[in-house]
């Protein structure tokens, strides 16, 4: 009889305990949703290809572009500090685009797309590099150039814009930083930029296409 009681207070302590865990433990937690950015939603592929060593071709593709009209290209020689150098408008047939850069800095150029995602939210693409060979100590642009031709340098340039016949039809010297040169008297034609820099002793040619 007493062991009877005993394998009955022993069964009935083993369903307690059960029962105690199974309440401890509680309803299991339920799942949490995740947000997708809209940088998920309006994702941009981004692919760059160089041509003739001197233009840059950009290719995009817009998954969903119902909500950017126009979209910004970007170009940086470091990868933090962005320029705008194009806007484009967008149609909402298309799903690929493409922009040449015909200028781009000579050494490492950084592109990126900026657009304006849900609730017009700016998104950018991934960024994508492209090397172009040549002296990086300065940069120009337009080019193809109108009226006004930027000069980009840190060091001391002397600069000459000679045409076809090796005449100097421009002449600036010792100019550094952020320069503009007014090339409006210059008939439409190739000419050649020569930039001789002061510090390295280096002189360099580039192709200067006048509209």
């Amino acid at each position: 009889m007493y062991k009877g009681l005993l394998i009955c207070l022993v069964s009935l302590c083993t369903h307690l305990c059960v029962v105690a865990q199974d309440s401890s433990a509680g309803a299991p937690p339920e799942e949490t949703a995740t947000t997708v950015p809209d940088s998920a939603i309006y994702l941009t592929d981004l692919v760059a290809a160089i041509k003739e060593s001197s233009k840059v071709i950009l290719n995009w593709r817009m998954v969903n572009n119902n909500t950017a009209e126009f979209v910004a290209v970007e170009r940086s020689c470091n990868g933090r500090d962005f320029e705008t150098i194009s806007v484009i408008k967008q149609t909402s047939s298309n799903i690929w685009y493409e922009w040449i850069d015909d200028a781009p800095a000579k050494g490492r150029n950084v592109y990126r797309v900026r657009f304006a995602g849900k609730q017009g939210a700016i998104q950018y693409s991934k960024t994508i590099p492209a090397i172009i060979a040549g002296d990086i100590t300065f940069r120009f642009y337009p080019n193809p150039v109108d009226n006004i031709l930027i000069i980009r340098s840190e060091y001391l340039l002397d600069v000459q814009v000679v045409d076809q016949n090796g005449k100097v039809r421009l002449s600036h010297s010792k100019l550094q930083g952020l320069q503009t040169l007014n090339v409006a008297s210059l008939e439409k034609g190739m000419y050649i930029l020569r930039i001789s820099n002061l510090t390295t002793g280096i002189t360099s040619q580039e192709r200067l296409l006048k509209n």
